[in-house]
């Protein structure tokens, strides 16, 4: 029966509002190189800044934001958490200047079409800050031309009402341990990546075992 069980879940793929799996191209990132916000961040709270690398106030911010994921994380605990810069392919000679001061994602909209800014439609906008919760769901935005107190008690306040600790194989952090779950892990051993929730053996290692596993926790 989960043999069956698992031949069936594996072409499944979970399709949230928003979604997409980009390079990071910032060479100071923890991600660079890899891919966000999926698969690097599937049990994460989510933020999309939408900026433009070569206009001297948007790099600014993205430093700003840089230093205010780190006081969510260290100060406030919401460890995950990601801010995550949306620039465009059109810009890209001036990523390195706009990542100077800031240890954040960066990942490319495709010019001319931008699909990732058509995608986060109406919510999008230069200088936005789009908030998206476990399952890829929209919580919230604010504009961040600048990030003052307002724009910070926003942002708490919306991670504090969304924001849960982790739950070990709760991949998607909706509090419940169910065949979307699954889905996700078997996506994860896919893609040959690994996520802390999925791991239910604590090894280190995201593979079929957690599947198995996860698998015996629901079917009891």
């Amino acid at each position: 029966m989960k043999i069956a069980l698992l031949t069936l879940l594996l072409p499944i793929y979970l399709y949230c509002n928003y979604q997409y799996s980009l390079e990071d191209f910032n060479t100071t990132s923890p991600s660079y190189g890899g891919n966000v916000w999926e698969p690097e961040y599937l049990d994460y709270i989510t933020m999309h800044y939408f900026g433009t690398q070569n206009w001297g106030g948007w790099t600014a911010t993205f430093g700003q934001l840089s230093n205010f994921q780190e006081e969510l994380r260290n100060n406030d605990g919401y460890e995950n958490i990601v801010i995550i810069g949306i620039g465009q392919t059109v810009m890209s000679a001036a990523n390195n200047s706009f990542c100077a001061n800031s240890d954040l994602p960066l990942v490319m909209d495709l010019s001319p079409n931008l699909p990732i800014r058509e995608q986060f439609s109406p919510y999008y906008d230069s200088h936005a800050l789009v908030i998206l919760d476990y399952g890829g769901n929209y919580i919230g935005h604010i504009d961040v031309t600048s990030l003052g107190d307002t724009q910070k008690n926003y942002i708490r306040s919306i991670l504090e009402e969304h924001y849960v600790q982790s739950i070990i194989g709760d991949v998607n952090g909706d509090l419940a341990i169910n065949v979307q779950d699954i889905v996700l892990i078997v996506n994860i051993v896919m893609l040959g990546e690994y996520s802390e929730a999925a791991d239910l053996n604590f090894d280190g290692i995201t593979n079929v075992l957690d599947i198995v596993q996860i698998v015996n926790i629901i079917l009891g």
